[in-house]
C-alpha cells in the first residue's frame, strides 16, 4: 500500500490530536495517522495538491475556504525544500519523519505555519518544542542503592 501525501502535511500528522473540520474528515486523518503509526515503513509518494489525507476534506481552497490553496502551495514547496523531497518520487515515511526530526525546530516550525487555522487554535504548536532542555530531576525508585549523585543533586530514599 502507498500512501499520497503533500509535503506540509508530515508536520500536520506529527501534531495531529484528532480534530478535523467534520467527521468524514476526521475519520479519514485518523485511519491514515493510525496506518502510519502502525506500519512506519510505508511507501509514500509526495503529491502536489490534494492528497489521500485531504481527500475528503469540504474545504475547496477558494473564497473564504480556511486553507487557500496558493498558501497551502507555497507552504509545501518550502516543506519540500527543507527536508529535501521532490514531487512524485516514492519515500519511505519512516525515512521522511527522521528527517521532519532532523530539519524542523519550534522556531521554523513557527514560521511556517503560524499563519495556519490550526496554529492559531493552539492545536500543533507544541508539536517541534526542544524536549532537550528540562529541568534536572531526578526520578527513580530504587531499594538497592542508598546514595545517588546526578548533576550535583545527592537523593537519598527515604527508608523502606
Amino acid at each position: 500500500m502507498s500512501i499520497g501525501l503533500r509535503p506540509h502535511h508530515f508536520l500536520c500528522l506529527q501534531g495531529y490530536k484528532g480534530y478535523n473540520y467534520n467527521q468524514t474528515q476526521k475519520t479519514n486523518w485518523d485511519k491514515i495517522s493510525n496506518y502510519l503509526n502502525k506500519h512506519p515503513d510505508t511507501d509514500i509518494v509526495i503529491l502536489s495538491g490534494k492528497d489521500d489525507l485531504c481527500k475528503k476534506c469540504p474545504n475547496d481552497g477558494t473564497g473564504s475556504a480556511t486553507c487557500k490553496e496558493d498558501n497551502v502551495n507555497e507552504l509545501d514547496e518550502k516543506v519540500k525544500n527543507l527536508i529535501g523531497l521532490e514531487t512524485g518520487k516514492t519515500y519511505k515515511y519512516n525515512d521522511i519523519l527522521n528527517k521532519v526530526k532532523q530539519t524542523i525546530t519550534e522556531d521554523i516550525h513557527k514560521s511556517l505555519c503560524q499563519t495556519c487555522a490550526w496554529w492559531q487554535k493552539g492545536m500543533c504548536r507544541d508539536t517541534f518544542k526542544d524536549k532537550t532542555t528540562t529541568a534536572p530531576f531526578l526520578s527513580m525508585t530504587t531499594h538497592a542503592q542508598k546514595n545517588i549523585q546526578s548533576r550535583g543533586i545527592k537523593y537519598i530514599p527515604k527508608a523502606a
